[in-house]
């Protein structure tokens, strides 16, 4: 077979195991969209360097290309709208790479995985499944060293593995390990082939040689992948505040940010922060504390709620409209004074319901029916501002006696076909079991239920988010979740009980600071549900069991038949004509110790992390390592004249062939010093300390007695920078990308491993020679059964 058809097997090899390589991210992303990107950004990559390598580009300039078509094709992904025909870079092509990329940075330090996957995730997979492609290229295919191609094609497993809390599932190794072993195999065939063709009868028939080295290649194969698949993990950091490091903030604020995009699916990821990162501050009018809401879902279509097609056509600036289905009347007003934190993004506004009157700078439009008030293009991040809002107090004898909706409300009742039997069959023996006999009474059993011991349920914020049909039946039926179950449970229940309901997303009203004034962090983020009573409006009902929640809206308490009112419980904290804050911290149910402890010693440790991997970095800079070895080996010579004669000896044979100038062991110390002086045009000063050199070497190799040699280092030194200096431009990229020391430490390390591979083999085969023969011996000495 020609090399040719060789190099263009092995190339399609290497491209094949690159993308098996990335399939462990599966395991922390959400969706699967990504693969087909990533897959063709690893052939391109292919494609590039076998076409380059056809045409003889310089092979240092092949990796080269490759990224830039893995840039390019990035900006087909997340920039086509800015570019030139999709794909040439403009300015803001390069602007928009930049903010994409930045958007992925701050998923990974803000989101636990698994996490979604929008465009700046999709840029960070399908940049990382490039760039490994170019790695694996590079090692397998230009430099040949394929059994090195293993650290690549590892390090999304690795990734995978270091990110999840729970560990990653072992089958998620054999992808990478394929890939491995196909690319080893792939190596090992055109290796053999280069010999000439076996004369085994199978390898005439199928054209692919034979030989036991293939088979000992897959023992080392499978060795190697072990030791990485278990040793890697288990040595690599569980990185639990966020997916991929810790953020910068804290209950201390300044850190991580935290986007709203799709509220209720950013609602389990700001519950399960490990960092309880501040977002807002407000002060009340009347010490009271309140929910701050953010948005609010109003349709469910069988899969999820979400909003609905909104107009929103008038600004916050005109006033706010009459709360939708509150009676004309005098309500007091609380003033709030809110002030978003740098570490809080949303183009929604947080505020408490309902709102009437709002001062802020920019355009800002509101929804007349929910009163949600969101910005085309801007944010909320880092805003002050202030709000007027109802305090509203509904009796229990109001919320008995309101009427029927009205008709303004009815898309408030829509539920899908198929809504599984389970959610019907227990809303009607909840009501049943209450005896209740109107909407509200129907209302509070159905909280009470949630809340109370007779649902039996258990607040989880690590239970999977959703409320499909699938995911109702699961929690109904395993009696666990998190608020967002609870509130769109029971607002789904409302809905087919003939109670307008619908869905808020906000947050509980955080933690007194004294003086009227409230701080809200990450971890209270929350759920509930608004149902629809003519003449008060929507009320908050909230289900979320008491040890996250604290006390339910008195207006929701039915005296004497409530568990929690003060008749049946004196031990619960007193209602309040708003909200209640949570009796238990969040971070309780997260097991850690609440907003002080994240502030405490442990919050040093990601800085003391981050300057960890930095002085690691510094160190494995290949430049940095190949003088820190040189440094090594002239500390150990100490002044042994012979030990130093060859240490300088060492030190110009590295630079000499970093430089380009070839280097050839069995040549004298003189035949080899004048060849170096004439490829590197010294001068006659020169030439002189280099024939210093020489005869230092010389003396140590051929004295009975090698004097001390003077100056001996500093003459090194003065004699390798004009060589250094000799190199083209090329060489020099090349001596500090990989010098010549690291190359050499790196196959000295594969002969040791394969040596180590060999002596395996060996001693293998002896034993098993050795047990054949000792079984041999004792059926020679044993004595024969004859018939009697």
């Amino acid at each position: 077979m020609s090399s040719l058809s060789a190099h263009g097997r092995l190339t399609i090899v290497a491209a094949l195991a690159a993308w098996l390589s990335v399939l462990p991210l599966f395991a922390i992303t959400l969706t699967d969209d990504w693969i087909v990107p990533a897959g063709i950004a690893v052939a391109l990559v292919a494609g590039t360097g076998y076409v380059l390598r056809k045409l003889g580009v310089p092979s240092l300039l092949v990796p080269v290309a490759q990224l830039a078509v893995v840039v390019l094709w990035l900006g087909v992904l997340v920039a086509n709208d800015v570019a030139l025909l999709g794909f040439i870079p403009t300015t803001d092509w390069a602007t928009r790479l930049i903010d994409v990329f930045q958007e992925g940075t701050d998923v990974t330090t803000t989101y636990i995985a698994p996490v979604p996957v929008p465009r700046g995730i999709l840029m960070l997979v399908v940049g990382g499944a490039g760039v490994v492609a170019v790695l694996v290229d590079a090692v397998a295919v230009w430099l040949r060293k394929v059994p090195l191609a293993g650290i690549p094609l590892a390090a999304c497993y690795t990734i995978s593995a270091s990110v999840l809390a729970t560990g990653l599932d072992w089958w998620w190794f054999l992808p990478p390990a394929v890939g491995f072993l196909a690319l080893l195999v792939s190596e090992g065939r055109t290796r053999v082939a280069s010999w000439g063709r076996s004369a085994s009868p199978s390898a005439r028939r199928s054209g692919i040689p034979e030989t036991d080295s293939l088979a000992r290649n897959g023992r080392r194969v499978g060795a190697v992948a072990l030791i990485v698949a278990v040793a890697v993990p288990g040595m690599a950091p569980v990185l639990t505040e966020g997916m991929l490091g810790p953020g910068r903030g804290g209950g201390g604020g300044g850190g991580q940010t935290i986007r709203t995009d799709n509220p209720i699916v950013d609602l389990q990821r700001n519950l399960q922060r490990r960092e309880n990162v501040e977002v807002m501050q407000y002060t009340s009018s009347d010490d009271e504390p309140a929910y701050i809401r953010i948005v609010t879902l109003d349709v469910f279509d069988g899969e999820e709620w979400k909003t609905s097609d909104r107009p929103v056509p008038n600004s916050v600036d005109s006033g706010m409209p009459w709360p939708q289905g509150l009676d004309n009347g005098e309500y007091p007003v609380v003033e709030y004074d809110i002030r978003v934190t740098d570490d809080f993004s949303s183009s929604w506004l947080p505020l408490p319901y309902p709102t009437q009157r709002i001062v802020i700078d920019g355009d800002w439009r509101f929804h007349a029916e929910t009163l949600d008030v969101v910005a085309d293009g801007d944010d909320v991040r880092a805003r002050s501002y202030t709000a007027d809002a109802l305090a509203l107090n509904p009796s229990i004898e109001q919320l008995r006696g309101a009427g029927s909706p009205s008709d303004d409300v009815d898309a408030m009742l829509e539920l899908p076909d198929d809504l599984p039997p389970v959610v019907t069959e227990l809303a009607d023996q909840i009501v049943a079991d209450a005896g209740a006999t109107d909407s509200f009474t129907e209302a509070a059993a159905l909280q009470e239920w949630f809340r109370g011991p007779s649902g039996g349920f258990t607040y989880d914020i690590q239970s999977q988010p959703g409320h499909s049909s699938t995911a109702l039946e699961d929690f109904l039926d395993e009696r666990r979740g998190y608020c967002e179950q609870f509130a769109a449970t029971m607002a789904i229940m409302a809905r087919y009980l003939g109670i307008p309901a619908r869905v808020a997303v906000g947050f509980t009203p955080g933690d007194s600071q004294g003086n009227g004034t409230w701080l809200v962090r990450s971890h209270d983020s929350h759920a509930w549900p608004e149902l629809y009573f003519q003449g008060t409006g929507w009320i908050r009902f909230e289900p979320t069991p008491a040890s996250v929640t604290g006390q339910a809206p008195d207006w929701t308490l039915v005296p004497n038949a409530n568990p929690e009112t003060p008749e049946t419980n004196p031990n619960a904290p007193a209602p309040t004509s708003s909200a209640t804050a949570p009796a238990v911290p969040r971070d309780d149910q997260l097991g850690g110790g609440g907003a002080a402890g994240a502030q405490g010693s442990s919050s040093q440790w990601p800085l003391i992390v981050i300057g960890a991997l930095a002085l690691v970095a510094f160190f494995l800079t290949p430049t940095v390592a190949a003088r820190v070895g040189r440094e090594l080996r002239w500390r150990r010579a100490g002044d042994d004249p012979a030990l130093s004669a060859e240490a300088a000896w060492a030190d110009l044979r590295e630079v000499s062939r970093d430089a380009g100038i070839a280097w050839d062991p069995a040549a004298t110390p003189r035949v080899t010093g004048r060849r170096v002086a004439e490829a590197a045009s010294l001068d006659a000063d020169e030439r002189e300390v280099l024939n210093h050199l020489v005869g230092a070497v010389e003396r140590a190799r051929y004295a009975r007695q090698p004097g001390a040699v003077e100056a001996l280092r500093s003459d090194t030194d003065l004699v390798l920078r004009p060589i250094a200096r000799s190199a083209s431009l090329s060489r020099r990229v090349q001596a500090f990308l990989l010098p010549t020391r690291l190359r050499d430490s790196a196959e000295e390390a594969n002969r040791r491993l394969i040596d180590a591979f060999d002596w395996i083999d060996v001693t293998g085969e002896k034993m098993r020679a050795a047990t054949s023969s000792a079984a041999i011996r004792r059926r020679v000495s044993s004595p024969r059964r004859t018939g009697g």
